[in-house]
């Protein structure tokens, strides 16, 4: 006797919106069992369509029972090409036989890396000292380096050697007068930020590395002899820059010399 059954039940699918970053792209595809028998979902299959073959992730695991005539949500989490441009795309997804298009929506994801991640260098106070790194663009958007700005930078040890500058000098005067002491040493510290350019300011296409040759415009009112640290950073790194400035050391006690800051000279206690 015949039969019309097929031994393979039909499944519809359809699929939502999938979107996120390149390193996440969630959403769900919903699937129709209209035949007869119950099927075992074993895993959704995603082909690359408008990403290309490389950059959409090939399967994702399902194992689940579809009773005949019901219907339901499979979720998708996707790993494509960090690379993968924002925008829409399409990609062919494939579950138990059934096909459909989904619209996978990649949102920008600004991610760089620089190397090495921290930089010492000498100079004097208002030189221009140059200095390379390596930047590679780990996300799907470029990185900028026309606008590197000014980084804020801190003497090393300033403000410990100000509270003990601070102790010495006012510790017989009680603690407003040591607080008072060590405000004005701690601020004396405070130097202009260091601005950064680079010289050849393209920006970073995902996925390239490049080598960077950066000018540092150091600050004229650093101190000579000491050391001054400070951060710069780039869409999620950084690069901790440390300067010292030549010209000879500076007195341990008195606050770093500002250049453009007229004020009564520090009281210093002889040695």
């Amino acid at each position: 006797m015949s039969t019309t059954r097929s031994r393979t039940p039909p499944l519809r699918a359809s699929a939502s919106l999938l979107a996120g970053t390149p390193r996440r792209v969630t959403g769900h595809v919903e699937v129709r069992n209209a035949g007869d028998d119950d099927v075992m979902l074993r895993a959704l299959e995603v082909s690359g369509g408008a990403l290309g073959a490389e950059r959409a992730a090939g399967s994702v695991p399902v194992l689940r029972r579809l009773p005949a005539g019901s219907t339901t949500r499979v979720p998708v989490r996707l790993r494509l090409d960090p690379c993968t441009p924002p925008g829409r795309h399409e990609v062919e997804v494939e579950v138990g036989g059934a096909r459909t298009t989904a619209v996978v929506e990649v949102a920008e994801h600004p991610r760089a890396r620089i190397t090495p991640a921290e930089l010492a260098t000498r100079g004097a106070p208002g030189a221009t000292v140059l200095a390379r790194v390596v930047v590679s663009n780990l996300g799907n958007v470029p990185v900028p380096l026309d606008r590197l700005g000014a980084v804020t930078m801190e003497e090393r040890g300033g403000v410990c050697r100000s509270l003990e500058g601070a102790l010495r000098a006012e510790g017989e005067h009680g603690h407003r007068a040591v607080l008072d002491e060590a405000v004005r040493r701690i601020a004396g510290t405070r130097v202009d930020r260091m601005r950064v350019r680079a010289v050849d300011a393209a920006a970073v296409a995902p996925g390239e590395t490049r080598a960077v040759d950066l000018e540092l415009h150091l600050p004229p009112d650093m101190g000579a002899g000491r050391t001054y640290t400070g951060l710069l950073r780039l869409v999620g790194a950084s690069l901790l820059v440390e300067v010292t400035a030549e010209g000879g050391s500076g007195d341990a006690d008195a606050p770093a010399p500002k250049a453009r800051t007229k004020r009564a000279p520090a009281r210093r206690r002889a040695s």
